[in-house]
Order: C-alpha cells, then sequence, then structure tokens
C-alpha cells in the first residue's frame, strides 16, 4: 500500500471510530482552555487557533508531560476540509500548522508517538 493510500486508511479510520468506544467519561477543560481526551497512558489537551494546533500532554495523573521525545500527527476536520497536521516538539507542547484556520473545535483524532514507541490516539468530537 503507498504511503498517500496509508494516510487515507488512517485518517478514515481516526474519523470514523465511534466515540463512545473511546471514552468513558469526560475531563474538564485543560489548563490551556483546550479540550482533554484520553490517550492511552497520557491525556491529551487540543488547543487551536487560527492556523496553529497545539496539544499538551500530561501522565495519567495530570501532570504535565516534557514534549521532548514525543511526535504526533492530528487530523482535524473544521467545516467539509480536513487538515492533515504535523506536531513536533516546541517548548511544553507539540505544535504544528495547518494550512488554513481551524477554528477553535475542529472534530478529529490526534496520534501520539511517545519517546519509547508507544502510539496511542485520542478523538475529538
Amino acid at each position: 500500500m503507498n504511503r498517500a493510500m496509508s494516510w487515507a486508511v488512517l485518517a478514515l479510520t481516526l474519523l470514523a471510530a465511534p466515540a463512545s468506544a473511546q471514552r468513558d467519561h469526560d475531563h474538564p477543560a485543560g489548563p490551556h482552555g483546550g479540550r482533554v481526551e484520553d490517550a492511552g497512558p497520557w491525556h491529551a489537551e487540543l488547543v487551536t487557533r487560527a492556523e496553529t494546533v497545539s496539544v499538551y500532554l500530561t501522565d495519567g495523573d495530570g501532570k504535565p508531560l516534557p514534549a521532548e521525545g514525543f511526535k504526533a500527527v492530528a487530523i482535524l476536520k473544521s467545516g467539509a476540509k480536513a487538515a492533515r497536521v504535523l506536531l513536533s516538539p516546541e517548548g511544553n507542547r507539540l505544535a504544528g500548522k495547518a494550512e488554513a484556520a481551524l477554528g477553535e473545535r475542529p472534530s478529529g483524532a490526534v496520534r501520539i508517538t511517545g519517546p519509547g514507541g508507544v502510539t496511542a490516539s485520542a478523538r475529538f468530537d
């Protein structure tokens, strides 16, 4: 399967997964004003402002994790357009830029890979 097809399959899988399958409970807004969802062993806070996408990570106890060594890809949809945004460490967050403004509450998912190779996804509806 070629690379483009692999990303398309990943995007459809992440966007089509039922929200109830990944969520046992709702989290309050994060300390940066974003939405927080479970992502395997971590919690991910998604913050979008115009084209900027930021993901702040915490451990299961809510303690902030350094972004160094993590990487992620966000597949977010605002209106009819979907955007794939590569996220890399920038200070205390994973950050990247979309080609167009996403609004403050895009839907979609973030796939996170930790320093040890553990991968998990967080879904944002």
